[in-house]
């Protein structure tokens, strides 16, 4: 796959797990978390693939708005995603900057392995 066609669809399956519809099914969270993922959320909390699986679901009203992701390569099978999030929950508006690692598995398939998101206060860019 050349760089455009894996930034392409690695924005894609980022922007999936940013979806209502996807954060609302469990067995789709599951295809593209993979089992050793872990996430340190804005709250400064940090979380296992089953927390996110079981807690993703029950979330009601959150939008997600996207700047531009930025697609680095680290190895053949490891790619780091950076962008910037704004969340809108009920009229709370958060901005984050947010960083997910995807891994290719044995299957072929990307999978996200972690993610952090932290609150953006200004002081740089992605």
């Amino acid at each position: 796959m050349d760089a455009a066609a894996l930034h392409a669809h690695l924005e894609s399956l980022e922007r999936a797990l940013l979806d209502p519809s996807v954060r609302a099914d469990a067995s789709r969270l599951d295809a593209l978390i993979a089992e050793d993922f872990m996430e340190i959320g804005a709250s400064g909390a940090a979380f296992g693939k089953s927390n996110v699986v079981t807690r993703l679901p029950d979330e009601s009203g959150v939008v997600f708005e996207v700047e531009t992701m930025r697609v680095h390569r680290v190895s053949e099978d490891i790619v780091r995603l950076v962008y910037a999030a704004v969340r809108v929950t009920d009229g709370d508006t958060r901005r984050s900057l947010r960083s997910s690692w995807w891994r290719r598995e044995t299957d072929g398939r990307w999978r996200m392995v972690f993610h952090q998101g932290t609150p953006d206060t200004g002081a740089g860019t992605i």
